[in-house]
């Protein structure tokens, strides 16, 4: 960057503008329901489920535990009718009229993609007793059903390099020629890559151009590791998890599959919130302590590897087409459950109180505190010395447990909560008479009793 000169112009070495359709989102599917409303309103994937099947019995919306995102020739026979019942919506009335008057988008519409039931879609009836969430779902399936058959969006990307010497900078920018369906939501998100401006108009450059420079700047980026799981974008994994698989054929056969179906991913992650495994925080699925250690105990073995998976998918298509015998098949299955029965077996007894961690005991004096996945505690009979590791909405991890035993004091703890919602920072400090309590420096803020 020393070489730049902001008294010499940059030169337009190349520009081009391309015209590109953006079409309409498909109809909602269950788990597509259910990450939307994740990310648009926090609801959990268990919540969403409820509600649907809510509106469902209130005959309200169709079938919700669906798969598909298609509907078949037929019912798309009734979408006008559908729309129709629309036409006196006071946030939508007016572009139902204009949709209806038009061609409806197919997208959505193929036979061969519709499973047992297909993409979820209003009745045309609308219970008067909705709750305000199930009214939010309502106007979520609503607001899809309309964009979905919508007209494309076209959107322009312009693309240019300006040079100075040696140097080359690259540009890219996006406007919005025709809104189509993402006219509905009004001020919907733009689709913007890294790199990429949203304008309202195009600066009409011409290869050759010199561009005036009024100064440089250089601005410096860290990367980020690849954030924790929300609940939209753990279902999303679930549904594609065997992208990830490396053998191809095994890949293919894992295309359509994923962890779970629509109706039973919801209930997964509830289990392992119940289970302790995970544990959910505002938007954020977090791993808890015992869940790490049960990962570290089947990463790279037989009963956590998704090819296997993959493996018995393809065994499966062929003793459908007559390819394979079922008994080699059930033979193979036979080898594996003693497989991964006997990796499980070796594990656990390479692992048989590993997970403990010894401390003095502050009461007796005997070396007898052992770290749980809930607490740690003094095992000695009669001593009651006790920490929760549960502690205003934070887990002490092992380290703190380890600090307080030791030294007394764990590291500063953050964003504790306070009983009136506040969050506040502190140290825990182990009393002499075995019981807990908080330090604050100076500059931290006490909590809100």
């Amino acid at each position: 960057m020393e070489d730049l000169d902001p008294r010499e112009a940059l030169i337009v070495s190349s520009v081009s503008v391309q015209t590109n359709p953006v079409p309409p989102p498909l109809l909602y599917d269950l788990t597509a329901l259910q990450k939307e409303a994740n990310k648009r309103y926090g609801y959990t994937a268990e919540k969403t489920l409820s509600l649907a099947q809510s509106l469902y019995e209130k005959k309200c919306t169709t079938y919700p535990r669906t798969g598909s995102r298609y509907i078949s020739e037929d019912i798309f026979e009734e979408i006008p009718s559908l729309l129709e019942s629309l036409k006196d919506d006071p946030d939508y009335g007016d572009y139902v009229e204009k949709l209806t008057a038009g061609t409806l988008n197919r997208r959505s519409v193929d036979d061969t993609k519709v499973t047992d039931h297909h993409a979820i879609l209003l009745t045309g009836e609308k219970s008067g007793s909705l709750t305000r969430d199930e009214e939010v779902l309502y106007r979520m399936i609503t607001v899809r059903m309309l964009e979905s058959f919508s007209e494309a969006a076209i959107e322009e990307t312009l693309t240019a390099t300006l040079t100075q010497r040696e140097h080359r900078f690259g540009i890219k920018a996006k406007r919005r020629v025709k809104s189509g369906w993402k006219a509905i939501r009004g001020s919907v998100e733009e689709s913007v890559e890294e790199g990429e401006t949203v304008v309202d108009s195009f600066p009409e450059w011409q290869e050759g151009d010199r561009l005036d420079v009024f100064g440089f700047e250089m601005k410096e980026h860290q990367t980020k590791p690849k954030p924790l799981y929300t609940e939209a974008t753990l279902l999303s994994a679930m549904e594609h998890a065997g992208r990830e698989v490396a053998d191809e054929e095994a890949r293919k056969a894992l295309a359509g599959c994923g962890i779970g179906t629509p109706a039973t991913r919801a209930a997964i992650i509830e289990t392992l919130i119940l289970r302790e495994y995970i544990r959910r925080e505002k938007k954020t699925l977090i791993p808890t302590e015992k869940g790490l250690s049960v990962y570290k105990l089947v990463a790279g073995r037989k009963i956590a590897d998704a090819e296997m998976t993959g493996a018995w998918e393809v065994a499966l298509a062929a003793i459908e087409a007559g390819a394979m015998d079922e008994r080699t098949f059930g033979k193979s299955i036979e080898v594996y459950t003693r497989q991964i029965c006997e990796e499980l077996l070796k594990t656990a007894a390479g692992n048989t109180d590993a997970h403990y961690n010894t401390y003095r005991c502050p009461l007796c004096g005997n070396d007898s505190v052992r770290v749980y996945p809930k607490i740690a505690k003094c095992v000695t009979d009669g001593c009651g010395f006790k920490v929760f590791r549960e502690l205003c909405g934070t887990l002490l991890s092992k380290e703190h447990i380890h600090a307080l035993m030791t030294d007394g004091c764990t590291p500063l703890l953050y964003r504790l909560t306070g009983k009136s919602g506040k969050t506040f920072n502190a140290r825990l400090k182990l009393d002499k008479d075995g019981g807990t309590s908080f330090i604050f420096d100076s500059k931290l803020r006490k909590p809100q009793t």
